[in-house]
């Protein structure tokens, strides 16, 4: 049995083609992926060091990179971060004027990092509710229980920014920082 060697082009050809095929399979699922912990700071509103609120769609992903899903209709937008069944973070848009803004961004993912309270979804929901107000001066606007859903309100002094904290039924605790109207 004789074996023939490739040419040296053809060789070039082929490694190219598998290059390609796998940048193509493995870029998605390595795009998707969140920062390994995301980094919020209350006092200014910024996630990863960038402002999210009042952004584009296309500011946001410049600031948090592609996300995993993405969903938009003419008057409301969603770009989703992390894994389906467990989102690290959850932006939402909506039109103002001709523009989709952003007004609200979803956080789920314990390892999230706050600059003043730490791990501040790791805390017990009335300890994080006392060090929003006795740490960052933010004012109750509904204190913390629990119906249907659990979940607390508070205002940022001096802006439109509120931030929710709460959990729904047995899903992990979240942390949602929105604009009010």
């Amino acid at each position: 049995m004789r074996i023939q060697r490739l040419r040296p082009e053809l060789i070039d050809v082929r490694l190219g083609v598998v290059a390609v095929v796998l940048a193509f399979a493995v870029s998605p699922a390595s795009a998707a992926a969140p920062p390994a912990v995301l980094q919020l700071d209350l006092k200014v509103q910024t996630l990863g060091g960038r402002a999210i609120l009042g952004q584009t769609p296309r500011a946001v992903v410049a600031a948090l990179g592609r996300p995993a899903l993405r969903t938009q209709g003419l008057r409301r937008a969603r770009l989703s971060y992390g894994r389906e069944d467990h989102w690290a973070a959850i932006v939402l848009f909506r039109r103002e004027g001709s523009v989709l803004r952003s007004w609200s961004v979803v956080l789920g993912d314990r390892r999230l990092r706050e600059a003043t309270l730490g791990f501040a979804l790791q805390l017990p929901p009335l300890r994080l509710q006392s060090r929003l107000v006795s740490e960052l001066g933010m004012r109750i606007v509904k204190p913390y229980r629990c119906r249907a859903i659990c979940r607390g309100d508070v205002v940022v002094p001096g802006a439109r920014v509120r931030v929710g904290f709460g959990r729904v039924a047995t899903e992990p605790p979240y942390l949602v920082l929105y604009e009010a109207r």
